[in-house]
């Protein structure tokens, strides 16, 4: 699921429509409404979005208009710097990562790659600093920040394109503390695990990542219709700053992260003991959580989404400090 703020989700809705931004709004309301309030605001609006034919697949974009969550899109940047390439072992398979940082005139990102053969054209000097490359049918993923991941059936070529002027800068969410925090913002909080809850699982599109709900024992998406549904993980737990707490959810992708597992094996979480044991390894670790903020307006309480997240080392902590 694309992981963007409201007001992001329909400024974006309106300038590819052509509607005005309160006709959205309306829309979005009434969306909600015949749903019972059972989806989000961000999930209406991606709703009403895709009534409106518009996706936020499979586009051409500029770099600072890209969102976690987006998968297939298309950009075009100049490539700003290369990192050196590392080698990584997940069980029995073995390979390597590329990584380099891509600018436009609106911003940067760091652009990962996984294939053999989009890692070659690093190694024969066919992508270089100073060029421009294009690129196709990229996901873009957060770790500490946003990134840009290329597979397989991703595609990235030399351009013909002209970009002077590049940003450089990588925007990232605001540092801020716990006690400040304003339901709906997008910010970066280093906290404390000190409580964690038993998973959940549940049965999401695999197009869209929309939770499915089940007609006549089959699994449908109210987007894609009759899916054959994947698995996904809710983690809930409590984070502390000294300054407040609060309730963090993350999703399977960050549960992985958290727990030191594959996504894969999310499911032996479903066993008690094993469960127990990665608990007790996770409480008092200190992370740095990126994500928004918004109100469950059942139990009357500010939660967390956590977008992408990064354990706490002591020369983060430091630099953090020092700011």
């Amino acid at each position: 699921m694309i992981q963007a703020t409201y007001q992001q989700l329909i400024e974006r809705i309106s300038r590819l429509s052509g509607l005005e931004l309160e006709e959205v709004q309306r829309r979005v309301e009434a969306k909600k409404a015949k749903l019972s309030g059972l989806i989000s605001d961000e999930g209406a609006a991606q709703v009403v979005a895709a009534e409106l034919g518009i996706s936020f697949d499979k586009q051409k974009l500029k770099i600072i208009d890209l969102l976690i969550g987006m998968k297939k899109v298309h950009v075009v940047g100049k490539v700003i710097e290369i990192y050196p390439i590392k080698k990584y072992k997940r069980g029995e398979h073995e390979g390597e990562i590329a990584s380099m940082l891509v600018a436009d005139e609106t911003s940067a990102i760091r652009v990962v790659l996984w294939d053999t053969n989009h890692i070659e054209l690093i190694k024969n000097n066919t992508i270089q600093k100073e060029k421009v490359v294009e690129i196709k049918n990229a996901d873009v993923r957060g770790t500490t920040t946003r990134e840009l991941h290329l597979n397989s059936t991703s595609e990235i070529a030399l351009s013909d394109a002209q970009i002077e002027n590049v940003k450089v800068e990588i925007e990232k969410p605001k540092l801020t503390k716990l006690i400040d925090v304003k339901n709906g913002e997008q910010v970066s909080v280093r906290g404390t695990i000190v409580q964690v809850f038993q998973p959940a699982f549940f049965s999401v599109c695999p197009e869209c990542n929309m939770k499915v709900s089940y007609e006549n024992n089959k699994a449908v998406c109210i987007r894609h219709g009759i899916v054959i549904p994947n698995k996904r993980a809710i983690l809930n737990m409590i984070i502390d700053d000294g300054t407040d707490n609060m309730r963090a959810i993350a999703f399977s992708e960050n549960i992985a992260k958290l727990l030191n597992l594959s996504e894969n094996e999310l499911t032996n979480l479903e066993n008690p003991s094993f469960f127990l044991n990665k608990k007790e390894e996770l409480l008092g670790t200190e992370w740095f959580f990126s994500g928004r903020s918004r109100k469950n307006v059942l139990f009357n309480r500010n939660e967390f989404i956590i977008n992408s997240l990064q354990e706490a080392n002591p020369e983060d902590i430091i630099k953090e400090l020092g700011q």
